[in-house]
């Protein structure tokens, strides 16, 4: 751990340092490390050596003018999971949660997901239901996060459908002329955990999905997913 605490900047290790419990300080930790050691698959710099800047809204990206190449990525964790998305230039977002997640999820769903996919989630029961759930939820993360434009998106307005054939459909509210050049993809990486990923692109999503130690190991693995498209596998 204290190679990973070397490699954050200042404005990291601040944050870090405000963590309360030491768990989360942990999860911070680890996701910082495995963005930086993944970025350094793609570019010509060592994990230390990424420097971010944040846009208006608070998300972060690669400092301009700082001889590093245009990638673009999200994170997130949750309980047992840290997930890292890249692409080369393409707004690209990404959300994980964990099923095991306690709260009152049908009152979040009330809140969050608009009528007609409250009407296709109340058809289901247990696990059906849960997995649902966190497949709408994990895609609006995902999308909104991909936006960067922080809580301002209206999560309502978002809207996504989960066909008989296993495809995401995506209709949003506002900007329908865009809805086209959004791609998505819905993936269960584990048992416990369900994951999507948006990304901004005319061409067709292509994924690699692979397992990484910050810093040393990196392999990829076979993994179906669910896309706009339908069900594929991932590309090597």
């Amino acid at each position: 751990m204290s190679t990973y605490l070397a490699w954050l900047d200042e404005q990291e290790r601040s944050r870090y340092d405000r963590f309360r419990f030491p768990q989360h300080r942990h999860e911070y930790l680890v996701a910082h490390a495995l963005l930086r050691s993944s970025l350094s698959r793609y570019g010509a710099c060592e994990p230390g050596e990424w420097m971010f800047s944040t846009n208006p809204y608070g998300r972060p990206e690669i400092q301009e003018g700082s001889g590093q190449p245009p990638l673009r990525f999200n994170l997130s964790h949750t309980d047992g999971l840290v997930v890292c998305a890249i692409t080369q230039s393409a707004a690209v977002g990404v959300d994980v949660e964990c099923m095991a997640r306690t709260g009152d999820l049908p009152a979040i769903a009330e809140l969050s997901f608009a009528p007609e996919e409250l009407a296709e989630l109340n058809l289901l029961a247990g696990r059906a239901w849960s997995q649902r759930f966190f497949n709408l939820w994990t895609l609006k993360e995902a999308y909104v996060k991909a936006q960067g434009k922080g809580l301002s998106m209206p999560l309502r307005q978002v809207r996504f459908s989960l066909n008989a054939i296993g495809t995401i459909q995506f209709n949003p509210l506002f900007e329908p002329e865009s809805a086209q050049a959004w791609k998505f993809a819905l993936l269960n990486s584990t048992q416990q955990h369900c994951l999507a990923v948006a990304a901004y692109l005319d061409d067709p999503l292509r994924i690699q999905v692979g397992w990484a130690t910050p810093g040393l190991e990196y392999r990829t693995v076979p993994f179906p997913y669910i896309n706009s498209q339908g069900v594929v596998q991932r590309d090597d």
